[in-house]
């Protein structure tokens, strides 16, 4: 039997930054996700991949962002 399961996480705007700025600063963009989502609660935390390559994506797209200005 299958069930459908959707979910959601949120991060904070201050967690984005804070994740932009250390991958801007040169360190890695999974260690700095990590480290942020550490910090998450359990299930929130354990998801995280889930949204791993739409954050990375986003990251990216900010530094992209900031390189054209």
């Amino acid at each position: 039997m299958d069930f459908e399961y959707t979910g959601s996480i949120h991060i904070s705007k201050s967690d984005l930054r804070h994740l932009y700025l250390a991958v801007k600063r040169g360190e890695d963009f999974y260690d700095a996700y990590h480290n942020i989502m550490c910090g998450y609660d359990d299930c929130d935390y354990y998801n995280s991949g889930l949204i791993l390559d739409d954050v990375k994506k986003e990251i990216d797209r900010r530094l992209k962002q900031a390189k054209g200005e």
